[in-house]
C-alpha cells in the first residue's frame, strides 16, 4: 500500500505538552513556490505505480501540482508557529496546516519569506482535537430520523430493489458487472460498526476493505461505536450491502476505502482541508472513484461570517477550496460523485459546495415516482446545470449503524449519491477503456431529462442499461461527443464551453442557425475553455454550435431563450 503521507509529512514531536488546557488554533499557511522540491524523475516517491497507470490510461501528464511541498518550508513554519503538529500538507495548493497553542506565533508565519498567506481555519476551545460538541450547521446531506421502509420488494435485492430498479442498474448486474475490481473511496464522517455488521460480511471475508483512515484525527480507526453517528455506514450500505434476499447494493463486489474527513462535533473551514488531504491520497494511491456525501455552506463561530462561510456567489464551480480540490482530483482522472445537499426547501435553497464544482458528478434526490425529493437547487453561480443526475433519496433503503446494522430507510442526497456511484462503478467496469469524462457523459446522455434539464433534478434519472448500449453503439443515440460541455443551455445569450479531453490541444468555434447560416465565427484558438456572448443579439430559438479541432469538428445544439 502506497504510504498515506509523503516522507516529510510525519507527526512532529510536540513542542509543548499536548495536554495543554488552552485553546488550540489551526492555520493554513500557503507558500509562494516549490523551489528545492523533488523532480518528475522522482515520481515514484510521490505517486504509486497504480496512480501513474490511471493517468497513462487517460493521457494525463504530470504537472507542478504533483510535486511535493518543500520540506524546509514546512520545518520553518513549524518552528515559527511553535506548532504542536502538522495536520496536513497539500502539494496541489502548496500549503500546510499546522496546529499551535500560540495564536500570535501562528500569525507570525506571514513574515517568513517563502510564505504567501496565513489563514486561521479552526479553533479548538478545549485544546487539540477537543471540541465543545455544539454546532449549528448542517454537516452532511441527509435529513430526519430513519423510519422503517415497507415499500419495494424483490427476491434478490430485497429492500434495495426500488433504488436499483429506478436506474436499471440491475441490467449491468445481470451482465456480470457488480463492481469487481473497481476502487471506490468513501469520504464521510464515521463508519460505525462497519467492521462487525453482517451486511458487510462478504467485503471483510474477501478483503475488499482496502484501507481506512481518519483525516480529522490522523488515526487509522473509523469504526467508533462511541460516536453516536453512523452516517458513513448508512452511505456505504447503499453501494456495498450484500445480503441476497434482504439487501443488495449497487456495487456489492467493489473494493472500498473508508475515509473520515468530517468532524462530528464542529463545523469549521478546516474540514475542506481534511477533504483535500483525502483527495490527494486518493490520487497518489491510484484509486479511481470517490463518493462524497458531505457539503458545506455555513461554518460555526467565529467562522460564520462572509470571509469564511459561503454565499451563492461563491458557488462558481471553482472558488471554494473544496470545489477547487474536487476539480483538481477530477483532473487527475478520478471520477467524483458528490451529494447535492438537501437545502432546496430551506432558506439557503441551493446546492452545497463542492456539488457546485465544475468537475463534480453531483447527485440530487427524487422519490419513488422520480419527482424532486428536496435536494438543493442548481445551477451553480456560473450557470452550469446541477445536479448532473438523480437517484432515490426519499425513502432510501439503508443499513443502520446500531446493533447489527438493522435495515431501515432515510431521506437525503447523501444516499442518492452512493446509489449512483455504485452504478457508475459497474458501468466503468463494463467499459474499462473509457475515461472518467466519457463515463460521465454516457450516464448523463442516458438520463430522462438530458435534452431539457431543469434546476431541481438537473439532467434527471439515468438509465444504466441505455448508457451501456450507447457505448456499444446499439442505442438510438449515435455520434456521442465526450469531449466538450456547454453551459448554461438553454442560455439568455452568454454561454461557456469547457473541453474535457487531454488530447485536444486547441480549438475554435462558430455558431449557425438551423438553416445553415453562420451567425457568429471566432477564429481565435482556445485551449481549455471560453465564454461567449455570440447569442446576445440573435433571436430566440435553436442554434448549432460547431467546435473545430485540428482533427475534426464537433457539433451540438444550443438554445437561446
Amino acid at each position: 500500500m502506497f504510504k498515506k503521507i509523503a516522507l516529510f509529512l510525519i507527526c512532529l514531536l510536540a513542542i509543548s505538552n499536548l495536554s495543554n488546557a488552552g485553546p488550540a488554533y489551526a492555520y493554513r499557511v500557503k507558500f509562494k513556490d516549490k523551489n528545492g522540491t523533488l523532480t518528475f524523475a522522482d515520481s515514484l516517491q510521490f505517486l504509486s505505480p497504480k496512480a501513474l497507470m490511471r493517468r497513462a490510461n487517460q493521457s494525463i501528464l504530470l504537472d507542478s501540482s504533483d510535486l511535493p511541498v518543500v520540506k524546509y518550508y514546512i520545518d520553518s513554519v513549524v518552528a515559527k508557529s511553535a506548532a504542536v503538529k502538522v495536520h496536513n500538507v497539500s502539494k496541489w495548493f502548496n500549503q500546510v496546516v499546522v496546529i499551535t497553542y500560540d495564536s500570535l506565533k501562528g500569525l507570525d508565519c506571514a513574515n517568513l519569506p517563502m510564505v504567501e498567506s496565513v489563514k486561521l481555519i479552526a479553533r479548538y476551545q478545549s485544546g487539540i482535537f477537543k471540541t465543545d460538541g455544539n454546532t449549528t450547521s448542517t454537516k452532511y446531506s441527509d435529513e430526519g430520523e430513519p423510519s422503517y421502509k415497507t415499500a419495494g420488494s424483490s427476491a434478490y435485492y430485497g429492500l434495495a430493489y426500488q433504488q436499483i430498479d429506478m436506474l436499471e442498474a440491475d441490467c449491468l448486474h445481470d451482465l456480470g458487472f457488480k463492481g469487481e475490481g473497481m476502487d471506490i473511496a468513501v469520504f464521510d464522517v464515521n463508519f460505525r460498526r462497519t467492521d462487525s455488521c453482517s451486511i458487510f460480511d462478504s467485503i471483510r471475508l474477501e478483503n475488499r476493505f482496502k484501507d481506512v483512515h481518519d483525516f480529522v484525527k490522523d488515526t487509522d480507526y473509523v469504526f467508533s461505536a462511541a460516536i453516536n453517528n453512523g452516517h458513513g455506514t448508512n452511505v456505504l450500505s447503499c453501494m456495498a450491502g450484500n445480503i441476497p434476499g434482504s439487501f443488495v447494493g449497487t456495487s456489492p463486489k467493489a473494493n472500498f476505502y473508508l475515509y473520515n474527513t468530517e468532524d462530528n462535533y464542529s463545523e469549521q473551514p478546516i474540514e475542506q482541508d481534511n477533504w483535500l488531504s483525502a483527495a490527494e491520497y486518493v490520487d497518489s494511491a491510484g484509486i479511481w472513484m470517490v463518493n462524497s456525501s458531505l457539503g458545506y455552506n455555513n461554518f460555526d463561530a467565529p467562522f460564520n461570517n462572509s470571509s469564511s462561510s459561503f454565499v451563492y456567489a461563491d458557488l462558481t464551480g471553482n472558488k471554494t477550496l473544496i470545489a477547487q480540490a474536487l476539480n483538481k482530483l477530477a483532473s487527475k482522472g478520478v471520477l467524483v460523485v458528490q451529494a447535492q445537499g438537501n437545502e432546496g426547501a430551506g432558506a439557503w435553497h441551493y446546492m452545497l459546495s463542492p456539488a457546485d464544482a465544475d468537475s463534480s458528478f453531483s447527485v440530487g434526490s427524487v422519490d419513488g415516482s422520480g419527482l424532486w425529493g428536496g435536494s438543493g437547487y442548481g445551477p451553480n453561480f456560473n450557470g452550469l446545470t446541477k445536479p448532473d443526475g438523480c437517484a432515490l433519496g426519499k425513502g432510501t433503503a439503508i443499513a443502520g449503524s446500531t446493533g447489527n446494522c438493522a435495515l431501515n430507510a432515510s431521506n437525503g442526497s447523501s444516499f442518492a449519491s452512493p446509489i449512483m456511484c455504485g452504478a457508475i462503478a459497474c458501468l466503468w467496469q463494463a467499459l474499462p477503456t473509457k475515461t472518467s469524462w466519457e463515463i460521465r457523459q454516457l450516464v448523463k446522455m442516458s438520463s430522462n431529462q438530458y435534452s431539457n434539464p431543469n434546476n431541481t433534478t438537473g439532467f434527471g434519472v439515468p438509465n444504466f442499461c441505455n448508457a451501456y448500449n450507447i457505448a456499444l453503439g446499439t442505442s438510438d443515440i449515435k455520434n456521442i461527443d465526450y469531449q466538450f460541455a456547454s453551459y448554461p443551455n438553454p442560455t439568455q445569450g452568454e454561454f461557456t464551453v469547457k473541453c474535457f479531453s487531454n488530447k485536444i490541444k486547441e480549438f475554435y468555434y462558430s455558431v449557425y442557425d438551423l438553416q445553415g447560416k453562420c451567425v457568429y465565427k471566432d477564429n481565435k484558438k482556445y485551449l481549455n475553455s471560453f465564454t461567449s456572448s455570440a447569442l446576445n443579439n440573435v433571436a430566440k430559438g435553436e442554434y448549432i454550435l460547431l467546435l473545430t479541432t485540428a482533427e475534426k469538428t464537433f457539433s451540438t445544439k444550443i438554445i437561446k431563450n
